[in-house]
């Protein structure tokens, strides 16, 4: 559970625990969250639990919200420890059984001295309407609340989130038994997790499904997030199951019987000294859940029975402070319960003083005082499924098709393979995508034909691939054409041969551009032996047999010159060989192509042939002559060939 901690300017804290999806804070009665002092606007603040995530946002305060001293112009994701200033107020997020890891983020803020406090008229700026929450509004545009007349500078929340961006990509350290100590560099945008050999992590262990789970880096806040995909053991962060979650520094990422650790980017971790070895319990998982959840189910039915046999009672009104909220008479501190409910949050205090109201009134639709609309239920929860259909957010359709699915069984099990089938083909579109950045098209092709035509991700997989195929076209097309104008006839047939390996398409282009070599017609030399300085026609005459003239010279040997090093016909000559899969003899053209000229690019090119070649020996050899820069790009290709950096670093 979240709790947020709010210190006041005197340094006294109260700890309130985030029980409900939406709470408001401001000055006016009627938020969840009330800060008495002046410069809080009436409604200042709305904080929002989704998805395992908390989320700040501003209501037009006058005075705004600084997250880590930033003032936020738009919709903020709270990590763990962040502080918040509203007004003289400082907030902190934190969870249950998380500590704080980052001491510099959780220093107190210094207080605004001077600062004016909102004339009545400007508080009224402030919206009184109530906020629904959902579906959630859409995040507001760049700038400053008009309320503000002195234009304080806003920052977004990449910008927020900049503030505190390592450098470098984070990774994944296995902290179990099994595997213990191995690394999975987060290098890549998308990465998929699984226990065969296409994934880009592959870690081979019964528990971890074919394609177990999907990590993807967020390119502007660099922040990194995993989702199951639909995986038999499930995911699990820090002892919860999640289908989505942002991954924070020291998690605990459990997929099937095997357990991770993820390190932040920069974040200074050493394995044999930081690592503490401890494997996941056999009887977690999935099935463990169900159990808690029918005897949840059980355990909530006897309650709601003793209710009803119990509905002619009189509940209590307690009608004031909460015990244990250390409230007194001065204190801007109290806790307000509805007409209908006699439970609230524990809220503890220190120092005797507190800075907030809460007001828990579940209101008429609560389930205390109205039986539940089943039909109204299933419509709900339908409407937000279909909204996270068109928002492709297949993990959180999961999770919506299970709440369904005791009040519209059929509707949810349509979901639910919904999410599944989209699932799989975002798996298959990224794997055309990692296949089209190797200039591969057949392989791309079978990974775009395996995403069905009804799927969203059909049409954008076939615009991209059919945008690389034109690539492919054009740059066969253009070699073609320098064959030809060279008279280079035959070895436009091998091109030909070459554009097939890519495909029928290709290959028709370049075949259309076939041409025949042209000999020149024979020298007429009987008139033009008589020109003495004819030397061509001298020369076929001297090269025949039978004659007797002073003017043919002794044959000599004519031996012929060197072959020129042309390393950019060797460079396509071994693309060829790449494409139709003959790995060792293009990692052979590549390297007489670095002889003729070493530069970088040729470098990287046989440095990479020699890990698709399975060539450790030579990609050691290469790899040590490569930039670091250039090693970090080229690296992923010897790790998918299982040829590892130890193996490339050792000497």
């Amino acid at each position: 559970m979240f709790k947020l901690v709010i210190q006041d300017d005197e340094g006294k804290t109260t700890v309130v625990p985030l029980i409900r999806d939406e709470i408001t804070i401001g000055r006016k009665e009627g938020n969840t969250i009330r800060l008495t002092e002046r410069n809080v606007s009436r409604r200042h603040a709305r904080i929002l639990r989704n998805n395992g995530e908390v989320q700040i946002e501003d209501l037009g305060s006058y005075n705004g919200i600084r997250v880590n001293n930033a003032r936020i112009a738009e919709r903020v994701s709270l990590r763990i420890s962040d502080q918040v200033q509203i007004g003289d107020y400082k907030l902190y997020l934190k969870a249950e059984g998380v500590e704080q890891v980052d001491d510099a983020r959780t220093m107190p803020i210094e207080r605004i001295e001077n600062q004016p406090a909102p004339t009545e008229q400007m508080a009224a700026v402030a919206p009184t309407a109530p906020i629904q929450a959902t579906p959630a509004p859409a995040p507001r545009a760049m700038g400053v609340a008009d309320t503000d007349p002195a234009g304080r500078p806003v920052a977004t929340a990449a910008q927020v989130a900049a503030l505190t961006a390592p450098a470098g990509y984070g990774k994944l350290v296995v902290v179990s038994s099994n595997f213990a100590g191995k690394e999975f560099e987060l290098t890549r945008p998308q990465m998929i997790v699984g226990r065969t050999d296409e994934n880009d992590m592959v870690v081979n262990h019964r528990s971890i499904s074919r394609n177990h789970a999907k990590i993807t880096r967020d390119p502007e806040t660099q922040r990194y997030t995993i989702s199951d995909l639909q995986s038999s053991n499930g995911v699990r962060v820090n002892g919860q199951d999640y289908g989505k979650v942002e991954l924070r520094r020291g998690d605990v990422v459990d997929l099937g019987h095997v357990r991770l650790r993820f390190v932040e980017p920069g974040e200074d971790f050493v394995f044999a000294r930081d690592a503490v070895i401890n494997d996941v319990p056999e009887s977690g998982g999935k099935k463990g859940l169900m159990i808690a959840v029918i005897l949840a189910i059980v355990v909530l039915g006897a309650i709601g029975a003793f209710f009803f046999f119990k509905s002619g009672e009189k509940p209590t009104d307690h009608g004031g402070m909460v015990d244990g909220s250390n409230g007194s008479a001065g204190s801007a501190l109290a806790v307000q319960t509805g007409s209908g409910s006699d439970h609230n949050p524990a809220i503890t205090g220190s120092g005797g003083s507190a800075v907030a109201i809460i007001d828990i009134d579940a209101g008429p639709g609560s389930a205390a005082t109205t039986n539940p609309d089943t039909t109204g239920d299933a419509k709900r929860i339908t409407s937000e499924c279909l909204a996270l259909v068109a928002e492709e957010k297949w993990p959180d359709l999961t999770m919506c098709a299970d709440k369904l699915a005791a009040l519209d069984p059929k509707q949810a099990s349509a979901f639910k393979a919904k999410a599944g089938a989209e699932t799989r083909a975002d798996i298959e579109k990224g794997k055309m995508e990692s296949e089209l950045s190797n200039s591969s098209l057949p392989k791309a092709r079978k990974h775009l034909d395996a995403i069905p035509d009804e799927s969203a991700y059909k049409k954008p997989a076939q615009t991209e691939y059919d945008a690389a195929e034109q690539k492919v076209i054009e740059d066969f097309k253009g070699r073609a054409i320098k064959l030809k104008r060279a008279n280079k006839c035959p070895d436009i047939d091998t091109l030909v041969s070459q554009a097939n390996a890519q495909g029928a398409r290709v290959a028709a282009e370049v075949r259309a551009l076939k041409c025949e070599t042209v000999v020149p017609p024979p020298v007429d030399c009987s008139t033009a032996l008589k020109e003495p300085g004819d030397k061509k026609c001298l020369k076929q005459f001297c090269s025949g047999a039978g004659h007797d003239d002073s003017r043919c010279p002794q044959a000599t040997v004519v031996v012929p010159p060197p072959q020129s090093c042309d390393q950019e016909a060797l460079l396509k000559i071994a693309e060829g060989s790449v494409a139709l899969g003959n790995h060792g003899q293009a990692l052979k053209q590549y390297e007489d192509a670095l002889h003729c000229k070493s530069d970088s690019h040729t470098l990287q090119l046989t440095f990479m042939e020699a890990c698709n070649a399975n060539n450790a020996s030579k990609a050691k050899v290469y790899w040590k002559k490569l930039s670091t820069e250039l090693q970090n790009r080229a690296l992923q290709i010897c790790v998918r060939n299982k040829i590892t950096r130890d193996q490339l670093d050792s000497p």
